[in-house]
C-alpha cells in the first residue's frame, strides 16, 4: 500500500511525507502506529489519505467541532452524528422518533441514508468516539485523532456517580475517611446496594482501582428542564485505567490496524490503553512551528500546593498584574487555573481586561474572550481543545502544573506502583496547555509556567518530554524588560 501517492493535496511537507513513507514501508510489520504529531503538523491530511487508500476505514475524533472541521475540508466524507440531531423534515421531530413510529426512516431521510452508508457499506467515514462505540463502526483500519483522549473518554464510561440528592451524605463528607465514616453508618442493607458497594470496596482497599472524589458536576435529569442542566453535589468514583473498557474500541479480528495521532502520546498511553500484546511502532515528528515562535518560560515564582495555595495566588496575581499584564497590552491571553484558585484570583485580578468563568457560563464567557481585544480569560479546564491563532491568543500563563492529588488514596497508591505514571498524567496536560496560543508555522505565543514544582516534572519526566516540547523551553524573563 502506497500512502503516498493517495495525499489529498497537491503539495506535501517533508515531515508529512516522511510519516506517510514510513508507515508504507513497515504497514505489514506492525499493529499500531502511535504518530507523534506537534500542533501544525497536519493531521487531519494523514487521516484523509487513509481514508483515501483504503476502502475499510473509521476516523474518528473527540468532538462533533472536529467533525465539522474535516467536513469544511472535505465535504464529501461520509459521517454519522448523533441521532436525535437529524429533525425529519416532514413530521417536525427528531428522525429516530419518526422511525419509532413509522418502524422505518422517511424515503430518503439523510438520517436514514448516513446510518446505511456507516453501518452496512464498510466505507470510509468521520465519525465522533461516541458514535463510533454507539454503533460499532468497526473497520479494517481505525484512525483516532487526540488519541490521547481516548484515556479519559474510556475511564468515564466506566465511572459509578451517587448524586447527593439521591443518597444524602452529609455536607461534611468531602475527605474519603469522612465518605467511609457516612457509609459505615448506613444500614447493612443500603451498603449492599451495587453503588454503594463498590464504593464501600474502594475506600477500604489498599490498592484501589477507582478515584474518589466529591465535586460538583451538571444534572440534567429528573427536576431540571431539558436542555437546561443544574450544577449538583455528587460522588465520583473514576478508574484510574481504561484498559477494561479499551477492547470495545478495537476488537480483535474486527479492527486489524490502529493509527492513533496525537502531540502527546507515548508508551505509557498504549499501557493504558492496554495495546501492549500488539505491535506497536512510534514515528515522531518534529514541530513545523520554530522554538523561538512558541517560548515555554520556566519562572520560579512559587511552589503551588493546597498549604501555600494563599500566598502563591498573591504572588502570581502580583507578577499578572504587575509584569505580564502591561507587556501584553492590546493582547489576548490566558490564566490556566483551577476552579478554587480562580474563585481566589477574583479578589486580586480585578481590571477590566480580566474575564472569569463558572462551569455553567463557561462557554458564553469564552465567545466574550473571543469578541474582547486585549482580554484575558482566567481559564478552567482550558488546558486543551482550545484554538487560539493569532491575535486571538498571544500568551498565556500556567499557574500550576496540574499534578493529580497525592490526597487521594487511589492516586497515592497508582502514583507508588508506577511513578511514571504520575509523571506523564501531568505531563499531558502540561504540553497540551503548551500549544494553545501557537497554532501555525507562522504563528507565535508565549507561555509562562510560574510554578516551580515545574523542575520536578521536567527532573524526574525528561525522559518521557518530546524533543520537540524540550526545544521550547527557556529559563525564566520575569524581570526583563517588556
Amino acid at each position: 500500500m502506497d500512502f503516498l501517492q493517495h495525499f489529498p493535496y497537491d503539495n506535501i511537507r517533508d515531515y508529512q511525507e516522511q510519516t506517510l513513507q514510513l508507515l508504507t514501508d513497515n504497514w505489514e510489520k506492525y499493529d499500531v502506529f502511535c504518530v507523534v504529531a506537534p500542533t501544525a503538523f497536519g493531521k487531519t491530511a494523514i487521516a484523509k489519505t487513509v481514508l483515501n487508500a483504503g476502502h475499510s476505514a473509521s476516523y474518528i475524533v473527540p468532538t462533533n467541532m472536529l467533525v465539522d472541521q474535516m467536513l469544511a475540508t472535505f465535504p464529501a466524507t461520509r459521517t454519522l452524528r448523533r441521532m436525535d440531531s437529524y429533525m425529519c423534515a416532514e413530521w417536525k421531530r427528531p428522525c429516530p422518533a419518526t422511525k419509532a413510529r413509522l418502524k422505518s426512516f422517511c424515503k430518503g431521510c439523510k438520517c436514514g441514508n448516513d446510518v446505511s452508508n456507516a453501518k452496512y457499506r464498510n466505507g470510509p467515514g468521520v465519525y465522533t468516539y461516541h458514535a463510533y462505540l454507539a454503533h460499532r463502526l468497526y473497520r479494517d483500519v481505525l484512525i483516532a485523532d487526540e488519541a490521547h483522549q481516548l484515556i479519559p473518554m474510556l475511564q468515564s464510561m466506566g465511572e459509578v456517580v451517587l448524586w447527593q440528592h439521591d443518597y444524602k451524605y452529609p455536607p461534611s463528607a468531602f475527605t474519603p475517611d469522612k465518605i467511609l465514616r457516612w457509609v459505615e453508618g448506613l444500614p447493612k442493607k443500603k451498603q449492599e446496594t451495587a453503588k454503594l458497594s463498590k464504593l464501600l470496596e474502594t475506600l477500604k482497599s489498599s490498592v484501589p482501582d477507582y478515584s474518589v472524589n466529591r465535586t460538583r458536576r451538571e444534572f440534567n435529569g429528573k427536576g431540571t428542564t431539558r436542555g437546561q442542566p443544574e450544577e449538583r453535589d455528587c460522588i465520583v468514583l473514576s478508574p484510574l485505567h481504561a484498559r477494561d473498557e479499551a477492547g470495545k474500541m478495537w476488537p480483535k479480528g474486527s479492527v486489524k490496524k490502529i493509527i492513533l495521532l496525537s502531540a502527546t502520546i507515548n508508551h505509557k498511553d498504549i499501557e493504558a490503553l492496554g495495546l501492549t500484546d500488539r505491535k506497536v511502532a512510534y514515528l515522531h515528528s518534529p514541530s513545523p512551528i520554530p522554538a523561538e515562535s512558541r517560548p515555554f518560560h520556566i519562572e520560579d515564582i512559587t511552589s503551588v500546593s493546597r498549604a501555600t495555595m494563599e500566598s502563591s495566588v498573591q504572588k502570581i496575581a502580583t507578577i499578572v498584574n504587575e509584569v505580564l499584564t502591561p507587556r501584553h497590552e492590546g493582547e489576548r491571553g490566558l490564566v490556566h487555573a483551577t476552579y478554587q484558585m480562580a474563585d481566589m484570583f477574583r479578589a486580586h485580578l480585578t481590571g477590566p481586561r480580566y474575564i472569569f468563568h463558572t462551569k455553567l457560563n463557561k462557554k458564553e464567557q469564552y465567545a466574550r474572550f473571543l469578541a474582547t481585544p486585549g482580554s484575558i480569560l482566567v481559564a478552567c479546564g482550558l488546558y486543551e481543545g482550545t484554538d487560539l491563532p493569532d491575535d486571538l491568543g498571544r500568551w498565556q500563563v500556567i499557574t500550576k502544573i496540574p499534578w493529580k492529588s497525592l490526597g487521594d488514596p487511589a492516586i497515592r497508591a497508582m502514583a507508588d506502583r508506577d511513578p511514571e505514571w504520575y509523571l506523564w498524567e501531568s505531563a499531558k496536560t502540561t504540553i497540551q496547555a503548551a500549544g494553545r496560543v501557537c497554532r501555525h508555522e507562522n504563528d507565535f505565543g508565549r507561555t509562562y509556567c510560574l510554578d516551580k514544582t515545574f523542575h520536578k516534572l521536567y527532573d524526574d519526566g525528561y525522559h518521557l518530554l518530546p524533543q520537540w516540547f524540550r526545544d521550547c523551553l527557556m529559563n525564566g524573563t520575569i524581570g526583563d524588560t517588556p
